[in-house]
């Protein structure tokens, strides 16, 4: 069954209208597809790719990313350009293999079902989580040239937290930008502009530990404590790839932390651009055998050593 006020495409685009508050329950089966790691070459104003594999996505084929291409900003990130907005409130989705598209939210969506594609949306919340995926229980979710817009410091995080993929979003105004615990894959995105408010603490991705978090050929700017900040609230942070991306911004901009049983481990961090604009440097990283390497200042191309 389908109670929806505006429509919610599905993956054999059929168009399914409704009122009130959508509840997508029973939307046919789209596609799955995984995300590809690629072997990017090198280009101007960008770096080397690595080879690193992503995470499963759902509802479309696997990703096209390479480390070639323009920096993820305001041209490239988000609603496409000349795509028509339906006006929605908030969604709840049950039926795996949905697919909603075409939708100005405002509000949240909350995914309770495996392989759902949110795609072309701009999603408007001063909710916690605009996007609330019950990752204990479902796989899957992808999200793809969509605009995720806090309106306030309240709103903890544009994406919570684990077992998705991130494609062309465009995140802002909220605390922090991503959540990212385990097996997430974020690329080819935007991520900047957070409510730094007073006593805020924001991170452009955050993760409290997990496996399996893949950034690449991303932008994450501005944020006051890291563009990438890792603790050990939940476990450690295990196989970590942040590559081919322009970060900025923080304490450090790149905050890796664990001790003890959660030290982190297999970390990489290839071929990154970085801004020469945090207050102690571009990174602190816990993980005694990290892989880090071809890594530059973003103003000048002079590489940045380690440790």
């Amino acid at each position: 069954m389908v109670r929806s006020s505006p429509a919610v495409v599905i993956a054999l685009l059929l168009l399914l209208p409704a009122c009130g508050g959508d509840d997508v329950s029973n939307a046919n089966t789209g596609g799955s597809g995984g995300s590809a790691g690629g072997s990017g070459g090198s280009s101007s104003g960008g770096s080397a790719g690595s080879g690193t594999g992503g995470v499963a996505g759902g509802g479309t084929g696997g990703s096209t990313s390479t480390c070639a291409g323009p920096k993820p900003g305001p041209d490239n990130t988000g609603v496409p350009k000349g795509v028509t907005l339906t006006p929605s409130g908030s969604i709840k989705v049950e039926q795996d293999g949905a697919v909603i598209e075409g939708l100005d939210i405002t509000g949240e969506v909350t995914v309770l079902a495996d392989d759902v594609t949110i795609r072309n949306c701009r999603i408007t919340s001063g909710d916690y989580y605009p996007i609330r995926y019950f990752d204990n229980d479902n796989v899957g979710l992808l999200v793809e040239d969509t605009e995720i817009i806090g309106t306030n410091g309240d709103v903890t995080s544009g994406i919570a937290f684990a077992n998705y993929t991130a494609r062309r979003v465009n995140v802002h105004g909220g605390a922090d930008g991503l959540k990212a615990d385990a097996n997430v894959l974020i690329e080819d995105s935007w991520i900047h502009d957070l409510s730094n408010g007073p006593g805020e603490h924001n991170d452009c991705v955050q993760s409290t530990g997990g496996k399996g978090v893949t950034i690449r050929h991303s932008t994450l700017e501005g944020a006051s404590n890291a563009a990438v900040q890792t603790g050990d609230e939940g476990a450690a942070t295990e196989d970590l790839t942040i590559e081919c991306s322009w970060l900025s911004g923080g304490g450090y901009t790149l905050n890796i932390r664990g001790t003890g049983a959660t030290v982190p481990k297999n970390t990489k961090i290839i071929d990154n651009r970085f801004k020469d604009d945090s207050a102690y440097g571009p990174w602190t990283i816990d993980d005694p055998n990290p892989t880090v390497t071809g890594n530059v200042w973003d103003d000048t191309g002079a590489p940045i050593p380690y440790p």
